[in-house]
């Protein structure tokens, strides 16, 4: 009992999947007596995975297939289809429409045939297929009248009189059929580089092998060495190399792989996608070329050969170097505990306060001795550090520097030594160097490495002078903001008398009232005094000491002859305190130079153009012209002739 319900479910099951595979089939089938021809051959385009179109119309005959979304010429050669001229072919024949229509059955019995109208050996025959199923469309002649064109329906018992502007759409020359493009992996996907040159200057024509990959977002070198690529750069000859486009195709007469380079390849560059890769093969010259160069070329998997512009490929035999990151310093800043710049016995320590900010100071030892820690300038801090994690290799000088190359480029005795200490991790220690009989080039190295770079030597060495000064705080004094200035004076050194000598006296009175009853035309430039003793800025720092006259060189000394003062009250306590600052400056040597001096603060500076020029205007005695007096201008006496010379 058991056994005949089993049996009778499955005689159910199988007439129910045989009435659904009829009724599947039955869908598809063309009813030849009614409805239009768009609507016989809608179907069949919506779901086609085959196109052929052959006829006396075109050379070859030509073969598509479609794979998933992508349409391919199988025929006449193996190429991806162009993606708006399949679409065009797809929409003329989805939109066909006849204007009118007349059965085989009537031309025959008018002792006509379908040779006829050119369908017996038609213009052009169309084959649209889904798999085993095919159904097919054959093009004849032109009507007598009419721009027009005969069409064999696809029940070969009808025929349809259709615009010709539409079969003309079909009749698409095969190098627009042909897509361009040759990579059909995109951007997005690709992880690998690989590059195959051969060498030119070989004998046995050897060939450099060059990959990159894509590790945890970063590109790298895998070969033929172990180091950093520049992103930007990697990812620049990437898109270069995915949007190269076919310049010509190269007809099956005419290809000859030895001669067009392709048995022997001067290149081949490999994309690598997802779980699949791309090989192009570039060979010889096209010797044929119009205006730029071009290269024969090929796919590794595909007979076709075509011509590609020369200079995206020429650019990739320098990709070993050409696509090396050149930022071999990079670092977190915000890691950064001291800066460590030394040279033979003498270093600079540049060292982070613990005071939760940008805070830095500068020490200095030489022979051992150790100088008074002084701020560090913080603008100056951020140009170092962002210059040393933004230091650029020039060139690539060693990948595997031996022992004696190391001490030919002259890292035995270094012309600067720089260690970078963080709070995590292990130090970074950069080596300057260059060779005893080369002024000219400067060589790098670093701890994480042994490839040796070039970089630029003047720039290089301006970035990270061995001088304590450098790096001290511009700001060599500033008042609370809660002071007064009681009193200014200007005193000229060499007499001893005061240029001008100002005090305000009472609490009430403003230096502004003072200039407007006393000085209105220098109340400019002494502003620009009181800026400076309120925040006095130094240009550039010359010596951590204070001397009675600056020694401009070995044999010249320039003298202290202007005097600053000033009176400043202090609020604090039950009385003010009172507080003297003092600067003095040597002449003005340039349009841009002037040295000054503070005895409190020991030490000898330039100062800047804004104070320079201020005191220019108040201490400079220019004699002036009599015109501009009133008083009478000299006549100049006459100048007597000079007598002609005598003849010889």
């Amino acid at each position: 009992m058991r056994f005949k319900f089993t049996f009778f479910l499955l005689a159910i099951n199988l007439t129910t999947y045989g009435l659904i595979t009829y009724l599947s089939h039955q869908s598809k089938q063309v009813e030849p007596s009614t409805g239009s021809l768009s609507r016989q051959i809608g179907r069949e385009l919506i779901d086609a995975d085959r196109i052929e179109l052959h006829g006396r119309g075109i050379e070859t005959p030509r073969i598509l297939e479609r794979k998933g979304s992508t349409w391919h010429l199988i025929e006449p050669m193996r190429w991806a289809a162009n993606y708006f001229a399949i679409n065009r072919i797809l929409n003329q024949l989805q939109f066909l429409e006849e204007e009118v229509s007349f059965s085989v059955g009537e031309i025959e019995k008018t002792g006509q045939s379908l040779a006829d109208y050119g369908l017996k050996n038609p213009l052009l025959k169309i084959i649209i297929a889904e798999g085993d199923e095919s159904i097919s469309l054959s093009i004849g002649t032109l009507t007598e009248i009419g721009n027009n064109v005969y069409l064999l329906g696809p029940d070969e018992r009808k025929i349809f009189v259709v615009n010709r502007q539409a079969i003309d759409g079909l009749l698409i020359d095969l190098n627009d059929l042909r897509t361009r493009e040759i990579f059909d992996i995109p951007v997005f996907e690709v992880d690998a580089l690989g590059l195959q040159i051969r060498s030119e200057n070989t004998a046995d024509g050897s060939s450099l092998k060059v990959r990159l990959a894509l590790n945890n977002g970063a590109w790298s070198f895998e070969a033929p060495l172990a180091a950093k690529a520049d992103p930007a750069l990697v990812d620049s000859t990437i898109n270069t190399l995915t949007a190269a486009k076919v310049r010509r195709f190269i007809e099956t007469e005419q290809t000859d792989l030895i001669l067009q380079g392709l048995v022997t390849p001067s290149m081949q560059i490999t994309i690598y996608g997802n779980k699949r890769r791309q090989t192009l093969i570039v060979g010889n010259l096209d010797p044929s070329s119009q205006g730029a160069p071009e290269y024969f070329a090929k796919l590794e998997d595909n007979p076709a050969i075509f011509t590609v512009l020369a200079r995206p490929f020429d650019a990739l035999r320098e990709a070993q170097e050409a696509l090396r990151e050149r930022n071999f310093m990079n670092f977190d800043p915000s890691m950064l505990t001291a800066i460590n710049i030394s040279e033979n016995d003498q270093m600079i320590r540049l060292q982070k306060l613990e005071t939760g900010k940008n805070d830095w100071q500068v020490l200095e030892s030489k022979g051992g001795n150790e100088i008074q820690p002084y701020r560090a300038d913080p603008a100056i801090m951020d140009s170092l550090i962002k210059d040393l994690s933004s230091l650029r290799a020039k060139g690539f000088t060693a990948d595997a520097p031996s022992i004696s190359d190391i001490e030919n480029f002259g890292f035995n005795n270094p012309r600067r030594i720089v260690t970078l200490n963080f709070s995590k991790g292990d130090p970074l220690t950069l080596m300057l160097a260059n060779p005893e009989n080369s002024k000219d080039a400067l060589y790098a190295k670093t701890n994480l490495a042994d490839f040796i770079f070039t970089v630029e030597r003047n720039a290089t060495l301006r970035m990270i002078p061995l001088n304590s000064s450098n790096y001290r705080n511009r700001i060599l004094d500033i008042l609370p903001a809660a002071a007064r200035i009681s009193a200014l004076k200007l005193t000229n050194l060499r007499d001893g008398k005061a240029i001008f000598d100002y005090r305000l006296g009472q609490e009430r009175i403003i230096w502004n009232d003072l200039f407007a009853e006393f000085d209105t035309k220098h109340a400019e430039h002494i502003r620009v005094l009181l800026g400076a003793i309120r925040r006095f800025e130094v240009k550039r720092y010359l010596l951590d000491s204070y001397t009675e006259a600056y020694s401009f060189d070995a044999e010249k000394s320039l003298p202290w002859l202007f005097q600053l003062s000033a009176t400043i009250q202090l609020p604090g306590g039950e009385t003010d305190r009172t507080e003297t600052r003092e600067y003095v400056f040597t002449d003005r040597i340039s349009g841009t130079v002037q040295v000054a001096g503070s005895k409190q603060y020991n030490t000898t500076f330039e100062i800047p153009q804004p104070l320079l020029d201020a005191l220019y205007e108040l201490t400079e005695d220019m004699e002036i012209p009599p015109e501009m007096k009133g008083a009478p201008v000299l006549k100049p006496s006459p100048i007597e002739p000079v007598s002609a010379p005598a003849k010889i």
